[in-house]
């Protein structure tokens, strides 16, 4: 082994030193080089130092070290609220230097976003309204709605409870997971919520940003259209669930869900050639009003059985978990395009009061 001992004119420039030589060896994570960013901004005075790595133990210890460089990732961009140029510490290094209480005063506030970061992470809500709501968003595909979550949560806005701020993401995240749409132009509207509360906007100012970037008409289209196999298929029959119950009443749900077509794929049992029509059949097959929710796996034992044989076959699988979505098909008495269509009728209905921002 050969150790090499490097004297460097000023500490700013052994804090250089240590992130260019690291950046050839053992990766560190950003959080890493975070740190040494703040330890260099702070100097050799050994007060400031130990003060300093106090609250970087406190952040590690609310955050936890398997999910800091997340959390410093999702703080960067409620701050920012622009696309990073950069690598995560590049970026850090920037806000560090532009820092107008210096060093530890940053640290603290970063560890006062972690506190509402791990809120964010746990669900950590109370009341039934906003903890259905964010259970909600932990469903979406990606998690691009935590930065202005966390922007809020770090600046509250006066006249805007919190339940109402989280509905109204869920509803703004919903309406673009359901339309598809890029990054850029969620990231936009996320940034122009960013922008808003950190400018101070009153709470009809953000109201207005939500409405602004609101599509409820195509949403709802989109919605009442085919359904099954999209990637939101079982988000949105899980919140539909509950939005079927009395706002006091949250569920959590495990395990693996099954999504079940009642008037099924295979198109060849007498019950449903006899009540449908090839372009009925096609029609209906994939929209919301003909889908049904199982626990457990893929249920082949219903296949393309008549409506009566289904129906025992959904009592028996839903013993474990309760949807009541599909207990009112069960209660049906028969499964007709008319009935679909009355099913379809009252899901997009609930789900106009759950996700449109009026």
């Amino acid at each position: 082994m050969y150790v090499v001992f490097v004297n460097t004119t000023s500490l700013k420039s052994a804090h250089r030193l240590f992130n260019v030589l690291n950046a050839r060896g053992i990766p560190l994570s950003n959080a890493d080089l975070i740190k040494n960013a703040l330890f260099g901004l702070v100097g050799a005075d050994p007060n400031p130092s130990e003060e300093l790595e106090s609250h970087w133990l406190d952040l590690e210890d609310r955050v936890g070290i398997e999910r800091m460089d997340a959390f410093l990732g999702h703080h960067r961009t409620s701050v920012t609220a622009v696309r990073a140029r950069g690598s995560l510490h590049e970026e850090y290094a920037a806000l560090i230097e532009k820092a107008e209480r210096g060093a530890i005063a940053f640290l603290e506030r970063l560890v006062e976003s972690a506190e509402n970061y791990t809120r964010i992470v746990e669900s950590d809500f109370d009341g039934a309204v906003a903890l259905r709501s964010l259970q909600a968003l932990h469903r979406v595909e990606y998690d691009e709605w935590i930065p202005p979550l966390l922007a809020y949560l770090n600046e509250p806005i006066d006249g805007m409870p919190e339940a109402e701020f989280v509905g109204l993401l869920e509803r703004i995240t919903m309406q673009n997971w359901v339309r598809r749409l890029g990054q850029a132009a969620r990231l936009t509207a996320y940034y122009h919520l960013i922008n808003a509360i950190r400018g101070k906007a009153s709470a009809d100012e953000v109201r207005e940003v939500f409405r602004r970037n609101a599509q409820n008409d195509e949403f709802l289209a989109l919605l009442g259209g085919e359904v099954y196999g999209k990637p939101f298929d079982a988000a949105v029959l899980l919140r539909l669930e509950e939005a079927a119950q009395d706002e006091s009443v949250t569920r959590s749900y495990s395990g693996r869900l099954t999504i079940e077509h009642v008037m099924p794929q295979a198109f060849k049992d007498p019950y449903w050639v006899g009540r449908y029509t090839l372009e009925q059949h096609a029609h209906w097959l994939h929209r919301l009003g003909n889908l049904a929710m199982l626990c457990g796996h893929k249920n082949y034992k219903a296949q393309y059985y008549d409506f009566p044989r289904k129906k025992k076959i959904y009592a028996d699988r839903d013993k474990k978990v309760s949807f009541d979505l599909t207990k009112e098909v069960c209660a049906a008495a028969e499964w007709t395009p008319e009935a679909i269509q009355s099913r379809q009728e009252r899901l997009l209905e609930l789900a106009r009061r759950t996700w449109t921002i009026e």
